[in-house]
Parts: structure tokens; C-alpha cells; sequence
């Protein structure tokens, strides 16, 4: 007898930030996750050196792009970033976590009202656990956004024929992707660190966990203004050599300017463009390590593993090789499309291959089918 099993897709995940668009759909056939259809649209490069414009969520545009691609379905998820959603760590009674989740939720919103200072009936929280740490620290992590905001987006989005099914948030996203690529023991404390166009979102994971999540003012936009001033060139310019060059790691110290007209064609431009990025390189590693020195505070059991990288800076090349020498652990591309810096998946996923920019939307996409197929 032959039996046919019907594909099953994930929603059509968007991830919407300042330096593109990015649209990706799973489908699952009996054990089997598979890639689908995707899309990626590029925001393109600023004129000069402003602070690029925050995203803002288009629902004609999404219509559009599914209209242009081989999308299965109306339904859509979002994978969402800080300051979009905000991180709070909590500590709440044991006896409260055994509540049903709408309860704990509800008491939730209060303990996040009194941090935030807004009114509960605003925010719409979901939250996780913690592990079990020495002294009094959080218990809980929440992740909070405006309610009317989500009402908003389903509002618009219905308006264009689209349902919204789920609202994910990256640092979940990109957890749940690295464990494709490793799989980390209980005691294992690791990160990953998500490097975008306005700032950057490091998590912390404990185990499986994502116990601390920090936002950082490091962006790949202020590393190509660094070089745009050092160079003495445009802003497109510079991004334009960044991209080409990448970095090489220098002893050499950081330069206050570079006359163009020796460098633009030097072959020494990827360690001329490490050293005028070292201090901001330097603060980037003291941030990564401050931040696991915080978790270990609670979890001193832990042992720091190794970090990811991820988002459209994290594709700098060169950057995972100076980073790993300066936190003395593995760093990794969380990408399959770099064979040099990408390592053997531990899990992998048939013909899939995606850039570090696209890690978030992808991990969305997988945490999507993976729940709606445990719901059915």
C-alpha cells in the first residue's frame, strides 16, 4: 500500500529590520523539515552617515512579496527584535509558576507595569523559566510588548487578506537554529550574539535556556561611519569596501585618519580596517564577557562554551577569527553558506542554506511548524 503524507508549512515568517526585509517558509513531510520558499529585500545603502530609519512594518509589502514568491497560504508570523519587544528578567513565588500560563501571565504583567512603568492593561507578555540559581535571581524571563500594538498589526494585516498567526521573538529564533548546529550539555553556558544595522541583541543561554538577554549599542552601521571618517570617503564607499575586505587581525594601534589616495587599492586594507575598528572591537568583546560574568553570578556551576554569530554584520569577514582570539572560545557563523566559517551541523536540515543576515527568519520559520505540528 502507498500512502502519501501531505507537506505541512510553517506560516510564512517575515523578519522586518532597518537593513532589509527577509520572508522564509518551512514545510515538514512525515520527519522530514525542508526548506521552502524565501525571500530577501535590501534596504538600500544611506546616502551619508545617518542613523538608519527604524522598520516599519508594511503589510502591503508583505502582500506583495508573497504575491511575487511561491508562498503556501495566507498566515504569517513575525520574528521580532528589541526595542520592538523588551526582556525582563523576574523573580515571582514558586507556588505562582504552578498556576495555568494565562494566570501567570496576568500576575506577570504587573511585576513588568511596575519595571516599566505602564499600566499592565497595555502589555501583552508571554514568558519562560529559569534555571535554578544560587542566592535570589530571576526565576522568570518575560517578554513584553504594547497589546495594541499586536492588535494593531492583525488589524492591518487582515485588511490585506493576511492572517497573523504568531508573533516570535529572535533571540528564541536563533537559540533554536544553533542547536542545529551543537547541542549543548546542561552545563554549558553559551551565546549568541546578533549584530544588526542599528544595534546588536546578545543571549545568553544556560544549557537550552536563554537565561540574559542584553541589547548593545554596537551596529554595523557605526563600524562603516568609523571607516567612512577614517578613509575620508562616503558612507556608500565605505560600506562598499567593508564588504569587499572584511577584517584582519593587527597589532598595530588605531589610526586617527587614512589618507584615500594611499589605501583605497592597498592590499593591507582588511588590517587597516581592524585597526581603526579596534577600540569599538575591544568593547564589544568586554560586553560579551561582562555579560556572562553576570549569568555565572547565579549559575557558577556553568562553563562559557563558545558563541554564535549572527545578523547582516556578523557576515563582516574576518570578525569571527579576531573575536575568537579576543574571548580565547570558539565563535561561529550561524550560517550555512560560508564554508569556512561554518562548522558541521549536528543536526542538519536537508538543502538548507541561508546567510548569518537570514539565521533569525529562518529560526522563526522552524519554531513556527515545529508548534503547529505539536499542537495538532
Amino acid at each position: 500500500m502507498v500512502s502519501w503524507v501531505r507537506p505541512r508549512h510553517s506560516a510564512i515568517t517575515f523578519d522586518v529590520g532597518a537593513g532589509g526585509l527577509r520572508a522564509y517558509q518551512f514545510q515538514r513531510q512525515g520527519a522530514h523539515l525542508r526548506p521552502g520558499e524565501s525571500l530577501h529585500i535590501e534596504r538600500a545603502v544611506p546616502g551619508d552617515d545617518a542613523q538608519p530609519a527604524a522598520p516599519v512594518l508594511d503589510p502591503a509589502q508583505l502582500e506583495r512579496l508573497i504575491g511575487r514568491g511561491n508562498f503556501h497560504g495566507r498566515e504569517v508570523a513575525l520574528v521580532l527584535s528589541p526595542p520592538e519587544v523588551l526582556f525582563f528578567p523576574l523573580r515571582v513565588p514558586a507556588q505562582a509558576l504552578d498556576q495555568p500560563p494565562e494566570r501567570v501571565e496576568q500576575a506577570l504583567k504587573w511585576e513588568v507595569a511596575q519595571e516599566s512603568r505602564k499600566s499592565g492593561d497595555e502589555l501583552e507578555v508571554r514568558f519562560w523559566t529559569l534555571p535554578a540559581g544560587r542566592g535570589s535571581p530571576a526565576n522568570v524571563m518575560a517578554v513584553v510588548m504594547p497589546a495594541t500594538t499586536a492588535l494593531e498589526w492583525c488589524r492591518l494585516l487582515q485588511r490585506h487578506g493576511l492572517t497573523l498567526r504568531r508573533i516570535d521573538v529572535s533571540p528564541c529564533a536563533l537559540v533554536r537554529l544553533a542547536q542545529c548546529v551543537w547541542t549543548p550539555e546542561q552545563n554549558d553556558l553559551w551565546g549568541v550574539l546578533d549584530i544588526g544595522l542599528r544595534r546588536s541583541n546578545f543571549t545568553v543561554v544556560a544549557g537550552t535556556t536563554p537565561a540574559y538577554v542584553r541589547v548593545l549599542s554596537l551596529s554595523a552601521h557605526e563600524w562603516t561611519r568609523q571607516l567612512a571618517t577614517a578613509l575620508q570617503v562616503t558612507y556608500p564607499v565605505a560600506e562598499q569596501l567593508k564588504r569587499q575586505h572584511g577584517l584582519e587581525r593587527t597589532e598595530r594601534g588605531v589610526r586617527a585618519q587614512f589618507p584615500a589616495h594611499t589605501l583605497l587599492n592597498a592590499p593591507d586594507l582588511p588590517s587597516a580596517f581592524a585597526s581603526v575598528l579596534h577600540e569599538s572591537l575591544q568593547t564589544l568583546t568586554t560586553e560579551v564577557l561582562r555579560c556572562f560574568s553576570y549569568v555565572l553570578q547565579g549559575l557558577p556551576s556553568l562553563s562559557v562554551k563558545r558563541l554564535f554569530l549572527a545578523g547582516g554584520g556578523a557576515a563582516l569577514r574576518g570578525l569571527p577569527a579576531i573575536l575568537e582570539t579576543e574571548l580565547g572560545m570558539p565563535v561561529t557563523l550561524l550560517s550555512t553558506a560560508s564554508p569556512n566559517a561554518a562548522p558541521p551541523w549536528a543536526h542538519p536540515l536537508d538543502h538548507l542554506h541561508f546567510d548569518a543576515h537570514a539565521a533569525a527568519v529562518v529560526g522563526g520559520a522552524m519554531l513556527d511548524l515545529e508548534a503547529s505540528c505539536a499542537a495538532r
